[in-house]
């Protein structure tokens, strides 16, 4: 199964242009697999790159110098609030419905049977323009079907190459000290140009040059990132001095239910349909994406300068652990457990590599979260056989604590008790399958943590479904400092199963105090009180945060708590809201309206 589909008529080639800053040409005479792309860079543009190159200097350093300044306008005081490590470039190249709620905000997470993507601007803006949807591939396929195939990929186009302005979100980020982007991607790329998309092409032509079929689930189709858009990405990141961690969000099938899977509301079936069988689509993907990523230090060198690492899996089976073990809390024979006992013949091995009865580790129990693991384990294998590390490129690897059954944790949920057996877990796996040494240097352990979800350390509007209430500064204080805990015992678990000097990121992180909108705290002083308490113990226990996420000027209320710029112009860094352009969803079509011809 290869990552990619192939388009033999076009190369895309750097070249400077009259500004000494980087463009795309298409060069037309050879193919992409036969021509070997030649870089014409001016001496001064070199040094240029050579003082924008990013010196890697330990978590706490470089927080510690970034630092943004909070003027309060009235009394002319001025407040420090550190940066975060980075901030994801979320529903950018991987759709989330949430962002795209519009004023019907209601969950991060959207329950079963609900719908809350209403938009995708600039092309669709409302019922009147397309369909409500519920992910990347059911938006795509309700687009195709209510209005036409070369439609529905142009709005999804549209939407990639609208949604940042590289000469001013990049720059803007850059000078306010922000070093580095994580940026969520699907698995789907392809090497066709969809501003050469016409209608007058067949759609199984369509289909072949801007999209990926699912091999799992019957009649889905992936809309395709083009490799085009994502280099050039890249090489202005480059310019701007900036490092991306380029996050393979999502793959066929789907590894976790919600609708950040990619083909909800249908079941996932990564794991049942394709993990370990012939061919092997998940590790085959990965192992195409490496070898694409290993191509750019020769063909597009400035775009492979913008590159810091790979996170190779995104919360891998999320929420497995409700569905499995021995007394699974949720049993419906409609939402069966959607990942299966790794086979015996590999269980049992891989098991006892993990466990090595040494006094001091913990003890891995047997469970379906082994298939998980063993797979993480494989794309290390393919990371560390590249050559990625020897060309200082990392591999982010994520686990979320929720692919442990309940049955495996004896401490009450929620508590400091529960997440230490869970990290536990997690550092004894980490430790069986990395070095010391590349702990240190390019395998970075990935967790994530958000208080939305964790009741203890929720804050709402009504106190009753939070931990404490928005305007009680006293309970939120409290909450808040036993909660930002999780980042030293985080620390200290990894340290003493892995050893000092483990570098360890928690790549999503939010001001938000509630997964509910309607109940979570939209006041600026909880909102800074949140940050700024997480961002300072993550510094003291280097561990780097990266902000989920950068914009959502179509997620409505979400925005205050789940928007880096809207959360910089509240805290007066910033002067512009992240606001909206267009409607979405809100309008009411009269009648005699003028409606968009194309």
């Amino acid at each position: 199964m290869e990552i990619t589909r192939k388009l033999k008529d076009e190369q895309y080639q750097s070249i400077p242009n009259n500004d000494n800053e980087l463009s795309l040409s298409r060069q037309h005479e050879q193919p992409p697999t036969k021509k070997i792309t030649k870089y014409i860079i001016p001496i001064s543009l070199i040094f240029l790159f050579g003082l924008l190159s990013i010196n890697f200097m330990s978590t706490k350093e470089a927080m510690q110098s970034n630092k943004m300044t909070l003027s309060n306008k009235k009394d002319d005081t001025n407040e420090e609030l550190l940066l975060p490590s980075g901030v994801n470039i979320g529903s950018w190249l991987s759709l989330e419905d949430y962002f795209f709620a519009g004023l019907g905000s209601v969950e991060v997470a959207t329950p079963f049977n609900h719908t809350q993507g209403k938009c995708l601007p600039p092309l669709h803006t409302g019922s009147s323009t397309g369909p409500t949807w519920n992910s990347e591939t059911d938006l795509l396929y309700n687009l195709w079907k209510s209005k036409s195939l070369p439609n529905a990929l142009r709005v999804i186009h549209a939407h990639r190459t609208s949604y940042l302005d590289y000469e001013t979100d990049l720059p803007n980020l850059s000078k306010l000290g922000v070093s580095n982007l994580r940026v969520p991607i699907s698995w789907c790329l392809t090497d066709a140009d969809p501003d050469l998309l016409r209608d007058d092409v067949s759609e199984e032509e369509l289909l072949d040059k801007f999209t990926c079929r699912d091999p799992f689930h019957e009649g889905v189709f992936w809309p395709a990132i083009p490799k085009s858009l994502l280099q050039y990405f890249l090489q202005r990141c480059s310019y701007h001095g900036i490092k991306v961690i380029l996050d393979i969000h999502t793959y066929p099938g789907a590894t976790s239910i919600g609708t950040f899977s990619g083909v909800w509301p249908k079941w996932p079936r990564f794991w049942t349909h394709g993990d370990l069988k012939e061919p092997d689509v998940g590790r085959d993907l990965l192992h195409d994406f490496i070898s694409y990523i290993e191509s750019l230090h020769q063909l597009d060198p400035i775009a492979f300068t913008g590159i810091r690492a790979i996170s190779i899996m995104n919360e891998p089976a999320h929420l497995m652990g409700l569905f499995n073990g021995p007394n699974p809390t949720v049993v419906d024979s409609s939402l069966p457990p959607f990942v299966p006992p790794l086979p015996d013949h590999l269980n049992t091995p891989f098991l006892n590599s993990i466990n090595t009865n040494s006094p001091t580790q913990t003890i891995m129990p047997d469970g379906e979260h082994l298939r998980i693991l063993y797979w993480l384990k494989d794309g290390i294998t393919t990371f560390r056989e590249s050559l990625l590390p020897s060309l200082g490129i990392e591999c982010h690897v994520n686990i979320i604590e929720s692919i442990f059954a309940e049955a495996f944790i004896k401490a009450k949920a929620g508590t400091s008790e529960d997440m230490m057996e869970r990290t536990g877990y997690i550092a004894s796996f980490w430790r069986s399958v990395t070095t010391l040494e590349e702990r240190k240097s390019w395998a970075i352990f990935d967790y994530h943590r958000y208080h939305a979800w964790d009741p203890q350390c929720q804050g709402s509007s009504d106190g009753i479904n939070g931990n404490y209430t928005c305007s009680d500064i006293a309970a939120r204080t409290q909450t808040l400092n036993k909660c930002t805990q999780w980042a030293k015992l985080y620390r200290s678990i990894i340290d003493e199963e892995c050893g000092q000097g483990t570098k360890l990121v928690s790549a999503e992180f939010s001001s938000s105090t509630h997964h509910s909108v309607r109940h979570a705290c939209q006041d600026v002083s909880t909102l800074k009180a949140s940050y700024k308490k997480q961002t300072k113990t993550a510094l003291d226990n280097n561990i780097e945060l990266f902000y989920w996420s950068y914009q959502m000027p179509y997620g409505g209320a979400f925005r205050n708590a789940w928007s880096f710029k809207q959360f910089l112009y509240l805290m007066g860094v910033w002067d512009r809201p992240d606001e909206r352009l267009y409607d979405c969803g809100e309008h009411v079509v009269v009648d005699d309206e003028p409606h968009d011809s194309s």
